[in-house]
């Protein structure tokens, strides 16, 4: 009888391999998992477009040569060019129902939506015509985001069948474009004159400096003084600092009134009716939020132009004041900072010491920008100064350290607990990476849902399937729409 022989048992061969690191997925050049699972046909529409971006001709060129084909009644062929090619790289689909394949496909490999209807207002598609009265402008306009409202709210229906997705917001297609450029003109001279009033550089205004910035709204109701500069002085040593005053003097309570008339002032006021519209965008958004708070729904509220910003920026924190308060599943509502404009520190930090003071939680996106070219002609144009950062190496020192600044106000809360939460929208591999190191410094888990990063369908998908395949909070905009109204975004 031969004796039984005692062998070890095989090693499976994976088991032997270290797995790598995030860092080191990120470093590969050998990773491959974002075309791992996409049809031959899919990477070389991907390489052809790719290839396209970087004739820089062609880019400066297309908006001419699309409005050419649209005058001379070629826009068929260009579009049918453009859906094969762009819009199949950059798009989820003409519309929310389309886009379902392209989420539930980026859910397999743990990357999240962003579902994106792709609809925006700028000044030139809004303004008054000779054929219309300033009434019938009104009435095109709050008809028009009456419709943008409603199909918001399919967006949001489509969102909430995927756990942990969002909505996309775009403010200006829900309201008038040009009351949200007066209330931002209004809200900059007010600024404006709460810092010249400010004569020592102390970031304060005692009851008299109050008193006179008071004076220069165009509607001020002197009765109300007392009570609104008590208001303000949360702390009752006598002084207001920005964030009180623009709390206390906000577009979004009954305040609002003290900017009524429409005459020349130091600090601009608004017509009576625009003032009324602007109500009225906010009872809409309400609405909304109301509906994505039932189905467990974020909106993801985008930045705009500078000169709709402003007023973008004081709705949000209304917004956010109102539906993000601390809970087990995190806060409603994210703001978005373009960290590229020389302002964007100041209000980050602004904007969180005003979530502070009013016990909300601040959810920023922070991205680098997107409008850097109009932005700097329009500047131009208008003999203003430029807005944007002095040059990239500026940009990444900002975004870097609006980053690190809510990081580490985050620290080592939960969803449930945190003052804040960050999405790190961007492209820059340096500025992931550098998030990554200091979250494991901070003991922040991937998993915890207060640090997410975000980036847009059919870029940087390396980054973005690494990220998900090593279960950090990644997110993809999956913009939509029908595709003459998606080409503003696809040229950006």
């Amino acid at each position: 009888m031969t004796p039984p022989t005692s062998e070890a048992p095989a090693l499976d061969s994976n088991a032997k391999k270290k797995q790598p690191t995030v860092f080191e997925d990120l470093d590969s050049k050998d990773n491959r998992i974002s075309v791992a699972t996409k049809a031959t046909s899919e990477i070389m529409i991907a390489l052809l477009v790719y290839k396209l971006c970087t004739w820089t001709w062609l880019v400066k060129l297309a908006p001419s040569m699309i409005s050419v084909a649209e005058t001379v009644h070629l826009s068929l062929p260009v579009y049918w060019v453009i859906r094969k090619t762009f819009f199949a790289q950059f798009c989820g689909g003409e519309t929310a129902k389309d886009c379902v394949n392209t989420m539930e496909s980026l859910k397999v490999s743990g990357v999240n939506s962003i579902l994106d209807l792709s609809v925006e207002a700028d000044l030139e598609a809004t303004s008054s015509t000779k054929t219309h009265s300033d009434e019938q402008t009104r009435q095109r306009l709050n008809k028009h985001a009456d419709s943008v409202a409603e199909q918001i709210r399919t967006c949001i229906k489509t969102a909430s069948h995927q756990p942990q997705a969002f909505a996309a917001v775009k403010i200006t297609a829900l309201g008038s474009p040009l009351v949200l450029q007066q209330v931002t003109t209004t809200l900059s001279a007010l600024e404006g004159a709460f810092e010249s009033l400010d004569t020592n550089n102390t970031g304060r205004l005692d009851k008299e400096g109050f008193t006179a910035l008071f004076r220069m709204l165009s509607n001020p109701k002197i009765e109300s003084l007392d009570q609104l500069f008590q208001d303000a002085d949360c702390d009752k040593d006598g002084f207001v600092d920005w964030v009180d005053v623009k709390s206390s003097l906000s577009f979004n309570t009954k305040a609002r009134e003290l900017f009524l008339d429409a005459s020349p002032t130091r600090i601009p006021g608004l017509a009576k009716e625009d003032l009324d519209d602007y109500e009225v965008m906010l009872r809409r958004l309400e609405t909304l939020c109301d509906q994505a708070l039932s189905t467990h729904t974020r909106l993801m509220i985008d930045a705009e132009q500078t000169y709709f910003q402003l007023a973008i920026n004081t709705v949000v924190l209304h917004l956010q004041q109102k539906y993000n308060v601390k809970a087990p599943e995190g806060p409603l509502i994210f703001n978005t900072y373009q960290m590229y404009l020389k302002a964007a520190p100041k209000r980050l930090r602004d904007d969180y010491r005003h979530s502070q003071r009013n016990e909300y939680v601040l959810a920023a996106k922070l991205v680098r920008g997107a409008y850097i070219n109009s932005e700097r002609q329009r500047a131009k144009d208008l003999g203003l100064a430029d807005p944007i950062c002095d040059g990239i190496e500026a940009t990444h020192q900002a975004y870097d350290a609006g980053v690190h600044f809510l990081l580490h106000e985050i620290g080592s809360s939960t969803l449930s607990t945190t003052s804040a939460v960050v999405v790190v929208a961007s492209h820059n591999k340096g500025s992931v990476v550098k998030v990554i190191r200091q979250m494991q410094e901070l003991g922040i888990s991937p998993e915890s849902g207060v640090v997410l990063f975000g980036q847009l369908l059919g870029m940087c998908d390396q980054m973005s399937y690494t990220l998900g395949r090593h279960g950090y909070g990644i997110y993809k905009y999956v913009p939509y729409g029908p595709i003459q109204q998606v080409i503003p975004y696809l040229l950006r």
